[in-house]
């Protein structure tokens, strides 16, 4: 049976927010559109994502008198050190702002400021707080029709009663809604709004927020400009001529069919951490034997580096890290299932720290997730496992909880019952269930306490800086980050290296295009999002660092597109004036 043949100007491979802002901005230009998908869902990992982006100087933020392109760059520049690629990064921080502008005037897309976010190197020059960080608007994904059950929903463990998400601005309300008339009001109309979509029959609730809003908002735009969407469609093979790449064969659930791309193909299909195959091959501690466990589902592959390795073109591997990383602790369910809980900010909380198999701390607990597998990294090079304790006493465990566990009033006997919480009436006692050395750890947290009771923590400087204390406790003087562990009982949960993405990837130009190892470009073959090399250089300097360059070199990468088709009719008109007898046309 002959192949299906279909055309397009551009051919768009994955459906995460690089793919869909590609394929918005090129509809909106005028372009005709193909978006594939090889997962049943629509999203891809930006739909389970936070959903924040970093955009130096947008408009929500207006002109802030401390914050510049130049500032912006130099941040950059300090904290990506010698992997920053100057062109990538100051195209980025040149257009952020515009193709944030651009998506929003054009689609649903609406962003609104975090003013609370501080940039994560508050000690490096051109750091700001509250001005780069911006999270998605929650949606109603009741706009999206029958559309709304393509979407991929969020991960089980970010959602509550069966289905209801929580938002940044959410879980501070569940945190405190006994003891607030505001948030007692917040949470019981999330409660009447879920219950009301439930009894309508969706399989979840319609409010969307964070990362699935961001993906909802996308998509209702690609639905009404009727964008060609197709989802269980995985690419066999790029295609190319002598000169450029020209489409794809795909295998559609209606059988194969060959795409002719009039344009461009753009890849954006994604990380590769949720192939265990690209695990072993690009995460050395993986290789090493060591626990390492991703958030991202098994369809992001890493499928986009085979099909440009086929096509000739390079990996870029020479980043400071290969992933996005972060710690992750597994939560056992009744089912047999497991859920993973990323430790993002608990780790800061006073009372808290982390130690080593030894007993002993390894680190600053308060640093940027990603940064603080590096040092569990360092800490277990050459040993068999990567897995340390998160260690709290009782006090600090109901005023703050932990990983999954909940702070009170929320019930900790679930957790206590599935193994997930280990208890000790002592550290002796806790150090025996956890298999670690005991004196070690007595006398860890005894050195701890002793500078701890006067907010000091003289061996890390835990609470150092300003996004360290921002993640801490205000209501704790004179350092929101560092309080004493006191007395017993005593509570620890495993965590282990996790990511929530990855860095390394296809090498690519600052407007997108994919370049082979001797640095040319590969004709009509676009790479965005995290299946091209991160323009972070294997750091990640604030939250929003990997969403925020997937829109922008999405939106760039589509305008890219349009402005070559442009400028070859302009060289057309140019050769018909001068057949004519012309000389020369503006």
């Amino acid at each position: 049976m002959q192949d299906e043949i279909f055309e397009c100007d551009v051919l768009v491979i994955g459906s995460g927010a690089a793919g869909m802002a590609t394929a918005v901005t090129a509809s909106v230009l005028g372009l005709d559109v193909i978006l594939t998908e090889h997962a049943p869902y629509l999203g891809g990992a930006s739909a389970i994502s936070g959903g924040e982006i970093w955009v130096p100087l947008s408009r929500q933020a207006g002109k802030a008198p401390n914050d510049s392109e130049e500032e912006a760059i130099q941040y950059l520049r300090d904290v990506i050190g010698q992997s920053f690629d100057h062109s990538r990064g100051t195209a980025y921080v040149r257009n952020a702002a515009a193709a944030l502008a651009f998506l929003e005037d054009n689609s649903h897309l609406e962003y609104e400021l975090l003013e609370t976010v501080v940039d994560y190197f508050t000690d490096v020059k051109g750091s700001t707080h509250g001005l780069r960080s911006l999270g998605a608007v929650p949606f109603d994904g009741r706009k999206l029709g029958k559309y709304f059950k393509t979407i991929r929903s969020p991960l089980p463990a970010s959602m509550i009663f069966g289905g209801m998400s929580l938002g940044r601005l959410d879980i501070p309300h569940f945190s405190r809604f006994t003891r607030s008339l505001p948030s007692l009001i917040h949470v019981c109309k999330m409660l009447a709004n879920h219950l009301r979509d439930r009894l309508l029959g969706y399989h979840r609730g319609t409010r969307m927020v964070m990362g699935n809003a961001l993906v909802g908002r996308l998509a209702l735009t690609l639905v009404e400009r009727k964008v060609t969407l197709w989802t269980n469609t995985s690419t066999i093979e790029l295609t190319r001529n002598d000169t450029r790449v020209t489409g794809a064969l795909v295998a559609h659930p209606s059988g194969c069919r060959l795409i002719r791309a009039r344009r461009a193909v753009v890849l954006a299909t994604g990380s590769f951490s949720g192939s265990r195959q690209k695990q072993l091959e690009f995460l050395p501690h993986v290789r090493a034997g060591q626990q390492h466990r991703s958030h991202l589902p098994t369809t992001n592959d890493g499928s986009g580096l085979d099909l440009v390795r086929k096509m000739g073109g390079k990996i870029d591997t020479g980043l400071r890290q290969p992933a996005a990383f972060t710690p992750v602790s597994v939560v056992p369910r009744p089912n047999g299932s497991e859920w993973l809980t990323p430790h993002f900010g608990d780790r800061a909380k006073p009372g808290v720290i982390v130690v080593n198999t030894s007993g002993e701390r390894i680190a600053n607990e308060a640093i940027n997730y990603h940064d603080f597998i590096a040092e569990m990294l360092r800490d277990s090079s050459g040993r068999a496992s990567a897995e340390f304790y998160l260690v709290t006493s009782h006090k600090h465990l109901r005023c703050y909880g932990l990983g999954r566990v909940p702070a009170a009033p929320g019930r900790i006997t679930p957790f206590l019952r599935n193994g997930y919480l280990l208890k000790g009436e002592t550290l002796a006692e806790l150090a025996d269930k956890l298999n670690i050395d005991a004196r070690g750890l007595i006398a860890t947290v005894e050195a701890h306490d002793a500078h701890a009771h006067f907010g000091s923590d003289p061996v890390f400087k835990k609470g150092g800086t300003a996004f360290e204390r921002a993640a801490g406790d205000p209501a704790i003087k004179p350092n929101p980050c560092v309080a004493p562990l006191g007395t017993g009982p005593f509570y620890a949960i495993r965590i282990i290296p996790g990511d929530i993405g990855t860095f390394a990837g296809v090498s690519v130009d600052e407007m997108g295009r994919v370049l082979t190892e001797d640095g040319t470009v590969i004709q009509g073959l676009f790479a965005v999002g995290t299946v091209a090399s991160s323009i972070m250089g294997g750091t990640y300097p604030a939250a929003g660092a990997m969403l925020g360059p997937a829109l922008t070199f999405g939106c760039l990468a589509a305008k890219t597109i349009y402005e070559e088709q442009e400028g070859e009719r302009a060289d057309e008109k140019q050769q018909n004036f001068e057949r004519l007898g012309g000389t020369h046309l503006s």
